[in-house]
């Protein structure tokens, strides 16, 4: 009996210890508080986000900005159009397809660009690879054009000019009714007129070439210099008569006076 009752408390004693152990292994653990994000933490996240962006928009701006351009084309692909500017300096529209082509017909692509079309371009110009990413490019009827020359001739009853440019090339300048004309004495510039200009003087002429002509330009701004010597390659091509006929043939080269 008493050897039952051994047992029995031997039992109990094991089934206790083993209850306390089991107890023991899955008592849940004690986690740690989450640490409180305070208000000055969140303003300093906050405030390094805007640094960044302004940052990263600062270098954006340096790099790219808004631009027109307005030229006569002389190459065109699907991707990209080269054109010749009013400097004769040649530049490139990178198109994509995010660029839209304006025209006065119904459908109008990259495919309707042909060489010799002016056309202006309007998007972002890249400073770095000096490409103008197109987001509008539409065909220009006329785009204005800057000469310098020396006046060759002059036709009082026409109101026109003749000049010869660095290259020997003449261009018949028309004078309009719009036509501002100035001169510049080496001082100041002031307002002048037709009559005063003079053969053998060197000028600036900002116009557009005519529809119908595209040797002749209609003025739109003129300035005529009385103390700024010419070149030593418009000196060249300088001439003395007044109101000689002047006829060389549209677009021909002037041949260099003999010394």
């Amino acid at each position: 009996m008493k050897d039952i009752l051994i047992h029995v408390i031997i039992f109990f004693i094991a089934i206790t210890i083993l209850s306390g152990e089991v107890t023991a292994q899955t008592k849940t653990p004690t986690l740690s508080p989450t640490p409180e994000i305070t208000s000055e933490e969140k303003e300093q996240d906050t405030i390094e986000k805007i640094k960044n962006l302004v940052a990263s928009r600062a270098a954006e701006l340096k790099l790219v900005d808004k631009r027109g351009i307005l030229g006569v084309v002389i190459k065109s692909s699907s991707s990209q159009i080269v054109i010749e500017d009013h400097k004769r300096n040649q530049r490139t529209i990178d198109i994509d397809e995010l660029t839209k082509f304006v025209s006065g017909k119904d459908s109008f692509g990259i495919s309707d660009i042909k060489e010799g079309n002016r056309i202006s371009a309007i998007g972002y110009y890249n400073k770095d690879t000096r490409k103008l990413r197109a987001s509008f490019i539409s065909v220009a009827q006329n785009i204005p054009v800057d000469i310098e020359g020396v006046v060759t001739a002059k036709r009082s009853r026409e109101f026109t000019l003749t000049i010869a440019d660095q290259t020997g090339k003449t261009i018949t300048i028309n004078i309009e009714t719009s036509t501002k004309t100035n001169v510049w004495d080496g001082n100041t510039i002031s307002k002048s007129g037709f009559s005063k200009i003079l053969v053998g003087q060197r000028m600036l002429i900002i116009g557009f070439p005519d529809l119908k002509d595209k040797d002749t330009i209609n003025a739109s701004r003129i300035i005529h210099f009385t103390d700024l010597p010419l070149s030593s390659d418009l000196r060249k091509y300088q001439k003395i008569d007044e109101e000689a006929p002047f006829s060389t043939g549209s677009g021909a080269k002037v041949q260099p006076l003999s010394r």
